[in-house]
């Protein structure tokens, strides 16, 4: 009854009281009416008035929110952020980090899980129920005072909060009323991992209203038995729900029905329907459930639900259970009052952009449904309706699965974080981190420890780490494979790869200079060798030791080292070499992230120690001067090992060294030494190291010799020494790393020369040899004579103490020619003549022969024996038959038989005559002659050309060896000796005289008399003699040459002259210049005699000289053609021709080279060949020119014909000489065809033709027929 009665009164009022228009409340919605409303509803609710909170504050974070977001405030527990960016776009970091590692059961409006996700907000699969009405329709669902006309509800929602005529609305009439938006998006269920369709539903919890436009004082709708009107529609995606109070059982007043958004009212005058109150809040609650199952929503949903079109001072309030964070735009229209968000100002919010708006806001929440509550909190300000504008439009941005994180904390596998040196970095290197469909989120970059920075947000799940670089090479590192890392929700995942470190490999390869890797002997091995590695890039340093060889290689290998150049030094050379390493460098550089190992090498080579030694060869009385006439400078010394030996030079212990050894021993100081007479034996020493001594140091010396033991012995001795049987030792050693040649202390081998012992028995004769006695006191002397070097020996006779006779005397005289001449004698006794004693050495046959002699010359001996030689053989003197002994180191002398000397008495004095003798020769000395002009032609022996019917035939290119000997063979000595040569025959002369008495050299005075070396005049004894050298050149005139020889002398006593002459002959060998030529085909002919001699094809079956001998030729097929030229001649030839004619047919050869030793003539101006420096070609007795050129084909039937000419000049005879030859070829004519004649057979063969014309002119013309037919049976 109370209801009803406020209800009339308020009725009452209205019609009493009106009011043209409502006040402006604000630029945006607000609610015109005609009449004041003052409604008083009993049981009404009061507001509590709230104070004013201070603005919006930066507070501290109480998260770690990304960049650009910062937390303003709390509502409850949960913080309100605002963001700097208002995109959409850019807030999925936001939300993941609100999220945090929650873990919802479904995702409310995920669009990122899974597939087919929508966001949830107002699609085309949006629907009401069908018991909604439509704006337009509102009139005919008023009753009375019964609802809202539709004029009420378009100026209370459409003008400003854009509801069109064709959006429908509905009536909540009490509290706990619900009402269903169904399909409004989906939501993910994580478990099943899919989307699922959802709706929400709207549950009204209650409303508040103002009755009148003065009242202060909010009633509650339902109490008041008024219903809500609820308006839904899509604007942009939002859903949007407007609320009206339709004041049921109140009339609407009339004209004015108020309008929206600023308008200036003036309705249609026409009351219609309920008057409408002033809505002051809607507290409704919001559900979401699935529509395919009707459950709702677990209550650990995840949801963001955006609230928006939130007018000025509108308080829009959700619970804040479950609420992860609020998020406002910057700048915001919105104010936390009383722990809600409320507008400011006095705008009205009409439409939703594509970015947070300042009047919006989004709640992270986890929960299946939310408590919604919009109150005005300015208050009346009749307004007509209360929007709500929920979730829609959030662009990309969607609550999604929470997020984890990865991080990244790289080592290496050698060396952790400590890295090496400035060539490796974790700085370069970053992670791509891929999803599951390969595409990349993120990427993580290192800093200089191998850290990360953490990654965005991603979602739970299996990730690819991918390493990349920009620049690997600066990294020091290998790639890792992509590797996969599970991301948790609300974890980090710290991903802890190691990498490999690029590390480098030095190898270091050593070998000899000489013996490479191949050791000569065990006192060489490169084992041993140590290195020192310093690195440039850090300055570490690393030993290296080569090991033992493998695989024929001497190496050692560092690993693990870091990249970087480092320089190589060889620190201690091994046994046998020194240390000649030359320092290195080698850089380990990156090669390429897939490359974890880098190889660098160095090569070196260090010198073997080598040795040598020198031996000096002496006699053991006189050293290096000569001691009688024996010869210490052709002694010979065999060298021989003195160890065992392996490697790649072995050898036992006594093997000779041989030249080829490895290292091959050279020779320093005398001659090599291929053969030689040892023992009367010939031995050929081959390969094996012997050396005879230089001639004027007497040594021999070997080096580039192995390390090793050695000894050297001697094998030959010179003429009139036995051979040092010494072995002299020598050992080549390594000193020190620096030495390369060991010289080891000189050998010394002395010699001992050969002694002959001389006995002498000397006797006085009685007169008329009546008999004598051995007489002692007599002396002799024993001087040398030209050539032997030692002192007179004296022989004083005395008794011999074998036999106690008188007489006796011996004595050793050293090796050598000796005149024994009696110095003291018996008083009227004669003397005996001298006695000259002779010892030579058969040097082929190692037989030594002594003898005496009363002749200067050691002729007509009368006295001699022989001796045989054996050197350092082991076996006896093959030639030794008929001697008297053998002559060996243990038996160095040799013997005479007694000389037996008688004193005469003196007899009267011979008178003396001067004679002189000269005699001419070649080569040997020549004996002496008649002399004084009484000697005959070619007295002198084999070697006397007295005559040019006995002259020398000479080299023609050689010089000729002239040797000449003047004897005094009288009684009286002679001075005043001259010689003279004079050129009888030919043109040229005898040169280079050189004469010799005694060994020592002869000189001439003004008067051309010969001197000693004193500047006195030679004074030649009877028997004795000069000997002379001289040269005759090559003949190369061809002319006999003749010249004679005259000597001539004083008597010294007598003063008579005395002269002699000889002459010598020689001449040239005859040249015999000829050439010849040859030509052929197929294959380079032989030579045959040349000089225009040869007959027709005489050089074999390719010689066709002839055209009846032609050579059968291929039709048009090219033919080569071959020519040899000759000298078969005994003289060098030059200005050589060579002339190519052709003398049958019209085809010539053609390309015609000629080659000499495989190289290639040319031709000068002159048409003569020479060689390729343009030098005249010598072509020498025995060599050929080789010529080859090519003969075009000839057709059938041609012949081809031609003459090849050669022609030369001997380079010393000046003669011409020439040859030629032919050669022909020939091609087949071709063979005419023979047509044989058919029998005349007349008639006959005539009517056979015509017939066989008509039966083959009758088959085609039906063949023709039967063709046609079958066509048009086939048309038919």
């Amino acid at each position: 009854m109370k209801k009803q009665h406020k209800i009339r009164q308020l009725m009452k009022a209205l019609t009493e009281k009106k009011v043209s228009h409502f006040s402006m409340r604000k630029s945006g919605k607000r609610w015109i009416t005609r009449s004041a409303i003052v409604l008083a509803l009993a049981g009404g609710t009061g507001l509590i008035a709230v104070a004013n909170p201070s603005l919006i504050s930066t507070v501290a974070q109480a998260l770690t929110l990304p960049s650009g977001n910062t937390e303003v405030g709390k509502i409850g527990n949960a913080p309100v952020i605002q963001t700097s960016n208002n995109s959409y776009a850019s807030m999925q970091p936001l939300f993941d980090a609100l999220i945090g590692n929650t873990q919802p059961s479904f995702i409310l409006g995920d669009t990122i899980d899974g597939t087919g996700g929508k966001a949830i907000g107002w699609n085309s699969e949006t629907s009401l129920s069908s018991s909604w009405m439509t704006i337009a329709d509102a009139d005919s669902h008023t009753n009375g005072a019964s609802g809202l006309s539709y004029q009420t509800i378009h100026y209370g929602l459409g003008t400003a909060d854009g509801y069109q005529d064709s959006d429908k609305y509905n009536y909540v009439s009490a509290k706990g009323q619900t009402f269903k938006v169904k399909n409004v998006g989906t939501a993910y269920d994580t478990k099943a991992k899919k989307n699922v369709p959802v709706s929400m539903e709207v549950k009204i919890n209650g409303a508040t209203y103002y009755d009148s436009e003065s009242s202060n004082t909010p009633r509650d709708v339902f109490a008041d038995n008024f219903r809500l009107l609820v308006a839904a529609r899509n604007n942009n995606g939002n859903i949007t729900l407007g609320y009206m109070v339709s004041m049921d059982g109140i009339p609407n007043p009339g004209s004015g029905q108020g309008n929206e958004g600023g308008g200036s009212g003036g309705g249609t005058g026409e009351a219609k329907g309920a008057a409408s109150g002033i809505p002051e809040s809607v507290n409704a609650t919001i559900t979401m459930y699935r529509e395919d199952t009707k459950e709702n929503l677990p209550e650990d949903t995840l949801m963001a639900m955006k609230v928006s079109d939130i007018d000025a001072g509108q308080a829009a309030n959700v619970s804040t259970n479950g609420v992860h964070g609020f998020i406002i735009s910057k700048p915001t229209n919105l104010e936390i009052k009383d722990n809600v968000l409320t507008a400011k100002g006095n705008d009205t919010v009409v439409h939703d952009p594509k970015e947070l708006s300042a009047n919006s806001y989004i709640s992270l929440k986890s929960d299946n449904s939310f408590f919604l509550n919009f109150r005005d909190t300015n208050g009346n300000q009749r307004q007509g309706s209360i929007i709500e504008a929920l979730f829609g439009n959030m662009g990309p941005v969607s609550p999604r699965e929470p997020l984890g994180f990865i991080e990244v904390d790289k080592t290496t596998i050698q060396y952790g974080k400590d890295l090496p040196n400035n060539l490796y970095d974790f700085q370069d290197i970053s992670f791509d981190v891929l999803d599951s469909t390969g595409k990349k989120v993120d990427t993580l970059k290192l800093d200089s420890s191998g850290k990360s920075v953490k990654s965005k947000g991603l979602p739970p799940g299996k990730y690819t780490l991918h390493e990349t670089s920009g620049k690997w090479s600066s990294t020091g590192q290998t790639v890792l494979p992509d590797f996969t890392v599970e991301v948790k929700a609300g974890d980090t995942t710290t991903a802890k790869p190691k990498n490999t470190a690029v590390t480098g490999e030095i190898t270091i390869k050593k070998s000899g200079v000489e013996s490479g890797d191949a050791m000569w002997n065990e006192n060489y091995t490169l084992e041993g060798t140590t290195f020192k590695l310093t690195s440039k890039t850090d300055g570490k340093t690393y030993t290296a030791v080569i090991g033992k060889e493998s695989n024929g290689e001497w190496k050692t290998t560092v690993k693990d080292l870091p990249l970087g150049t480092y320089t190589i030094e060889e620190t201690k050379a091994s046994p046998g070499f020194t240390n000649t390493f030359e320092k290195k460098e080698v850089t380990l550089s990156y090669k390429d992230q897939h490359t974890e190992i880098v190889f660098g090498d160095a090569k070196g080579t260090n010198q073997e120690v080598k040795g040598e030694n020198t031996l000096k060869k002496s006699d053991n009385e006189t050293g290096t001067d000569q001691n009688g006439k024996g010869v210490l400078k052709t002694a010979k010394y065999a060298y021989f090992h003195d160890d065992d030996s392996t490697g790649s030079s072995p050898h036992k212990k006594g093997d000779p060294v041989k030249w080829s050894e490895k290292p091959a021993p050279q020779l320093l100081a005398g001659e090599v030494v291929h053969s030689a007479i040892i023992g009367g034996n010939p031995v050929s020493y081959g390969d094996n190291v012997v050396i005879d001594v230089d001639d004027e140091s007497l040594t021999a010396a070997l080096g580039n010799l192995a390390a090793g033991k050695y000894y050297s012995v001697e094998v030959d001795a010179g003429e009139g020494y036995v051979t040092d049987p010494t072995k002299h030792y020598f050992e080549i050693k390594k000193q020190d790393d620096k030495t390369q040649n060991i010289v080891t202390p000189e050998s010394s081998s002395k010699e001992q020369l050969i002694k002959a012992k001389i006995t002498l028995d000397k006797m006085v004769t009685l007169p008329d040899s009546q008999g004598g006695s051995g007489y002692n006191g007599i002396e002799f002397t024993a001087e040398p004579m030209e050539g032997t070097v030692a002192d007179p020996v004296k022989f004083v006779t005395g008794v011999n103490p074998n036999t106690g006779d008188d007489g006796y005397a011996s004595q050793e005289l050293a090796y050598g020619d000796w005149k024994v001449s009696e110095t003291k004698g018996v008083e009227g006794y004669e003397d005996v003549k001298p006695v000259y004693i002779h010892m030579e050495t058969d040097t082929e046959k190692d037989i030594l022969t002594i003898s005496a002699s009363y002749y200067e010359d050691f002729s007509k001996p009368f006295s001699k024996r022989t001796f045989s030689l054996k050197d350092s053989s082991t076996e006896s003197n093959p030639n030794g038959e008929g001697t008297v002994g053998e002559v060996t180191p243990e038996v160095p002398t040799i013997s005479l038989s007694t000389l037996h000397f008688n004193d005469n008495p003196e007899t009267p004095e011979t008178p003396k005559v001067p004679s002189i003798d000269i005699e001419k020769a070649n080569d040997k000395i020549p004996e002496p002659g008649e002399g004084n002009f009484k000697d005959k032609d070619n007295n002198g022996g084999e070697n006397d050309r007295d005559t040019p019917d006995t002259a020398l035939v000479v080299e023609p290119d050689k010089a000729t060896k002239i040797t000449s000997r003047f004897t005094n063979n009288g009684t009286e000595a002679l001075s005043h000796l001259t010689v003279s040569d004079k050129t009888i025959e030919g043109k040229i002369d005898v040169k280079a005289f050189t004469w010799t008495f005694k060994g020592q050299k002869l000189s001439t005075n003004k008067e051309g008399e010969f001197i000693t070396a004193d500047g006195k005049l030679l004074v030649l004894q009877p028997d004795e003699f000069v000997t002379g050298e001289a040269e005759l050149p090559p003949l190369t005139d061809g002319q006999l040459h003749g010249d004679e020889l005259t000597v001539g002398g004083i008597g010294v006593e007598s003063g008579k002259e005395v002269g002699d002459s000889d002459k010598w002959y020689g001449k040239p060998k005859e040249e015999a210049p000829s050439i010849d030529i040859e030509k052929a085909d197929t294959k380079m002919p032989e030579s045959g005699e040349g000089n225009h001699k040869d007959k027709p094809n005489n050089a074999g079956e390719n010689d066709h000289d002839t055209e009846d001998t032609a050579k059968e030729l291929e039709e048009n097929k090219v033919t080569d053609i071959l020519m040899k030229g000759k000298n078969n001649g005994t003289e060098p030839l030059s200005h050589i021709k060579v002339v190519d004619k052709t003398i049958a047919g019209k085809v010539d050869v053609k390309n015609i080279k000629w080659t000499y030793k495989g190289k290639p003539l040319k031709v000068n101006k002159d048409g003569e060949l020479t060689t390729e420096d343009g030098k005249l070609l010598i072509l020498n007795p025995g060599e050929t020119i080789e010529g080859k050129g090519t003969l075009e084909g000839l057709a059938a039937g041609d012949v081809h014909g031609d003459n090849v000419s050669i022609e030369g000049e001997g380079t010393r005879s000046g003669k011409k000489v020439g040859d030629d030859d032919n050669w022909y070829g020939k091609v087949k004519p071709k063979e005419n065809p023979v047509v044989k004649k058919l029998a005349d057979t007349g008639a006959a063969l005539g009517q056979h033709v015509w017939g066989l014309l008509i039966a083959f002119l009758a088959l085609i013309s039906g063949t023709t027929a039967f063709i046609i037919q079958k066509r048009k049976k086939n048309e038919e």
